[in-house]
């Protein structure tokens, strides 16, 4: 994946604690031609791009519409941006674009959104989804807007899935067995209106999915 962003110090930090997850090689790069030669290259997979990067839309268009360099159509694009962004109006998500992260988000919500975007989905901040009324992957299963109607317990567990830890240490972190945790897991499933850990993880970290 990529990392192009045209500040050196924010791109550097946030390819090696994403490079330290040891799950994808990461590559950073400080403008759109580096990132378009590294598409050439075969580097294919998903980048997140800062919002603000220089030729940014040129880049959208490149990746995503009829400029796509030979055989690299589709490399889903993300973009990069302020955390207390509310609305969808306060940066326009143009053409082009797989979703919106902020660029100071945990390295495992970034992860678990590159997965995500690699398989084809988008990634929005739940601010966004409440106050467009964009339909969130089983979204139906809670009113927009609504607080989470979660247990103490159980959001216990949607915190720990947001950390990336495993049923096993789910557990042993809360002193549960492990029916008790797949029992708690399904539950937060159901009232957060996710499918999978990944899901759960990202909207722990106020980040939902949308369908592809």
């Amino acid at each position: 994946m990529s990392i192009a962003h045209h500040h050196p110090l924010i791109r550097e930090a946030l390819v090696r604690s994403l490079a330290r997850r040891g799950e994808f090689a990461v590559a950073g790069h400080g403008d759109v031609d580096e990132v378009l030669a590294w598409v050439r290259d075969g580097g294919r997979s998903v980048v997140l791009a800062s919002r603000t990067l220089p030729g940014v839309g040129r880049l959208l268009a490149a990746l995503k519409g009829a400029e796509a360099p030979a055989g690299a159509p589709g490399v889903p694009v993300a973009l990069l941006g302020e955390a207390g962004t509310a609305r969808p109006a306060a940066v326009g998500l143009p053409p082009g674009a797989s979703g919106y992260l902020p660029e100071d988000a945990d390295a495992s919500a970034l992860s678990h959104a590159v997965h995500t975007l690699a398989s084809g989905a988008a990634v929005l901040p739940a601010s966004w989804i409440r106050h467009t009324g964009a339909a969130a992957v089983r979204a139906d299963t809670r009113a927009p807007g609504a607080p989470l109607p979660l247990s103490l317990r159980e959001r216990e567990v949607l915190v720990l899935l947001g950390q990336g830890l495993t049923n096993q240490q789910i557990g042993k972190r809360l002193g549960l067995g492990a029916g008790t945790v797949k029992s708690y897991i399904s539950a937060v499933y159901t009232k957060c209106g996710v499918d999978n850990r990944v899901q759960a993880a990202l909207f722990a970290h106020g980040i939902e999915v949308l369908a592809a």
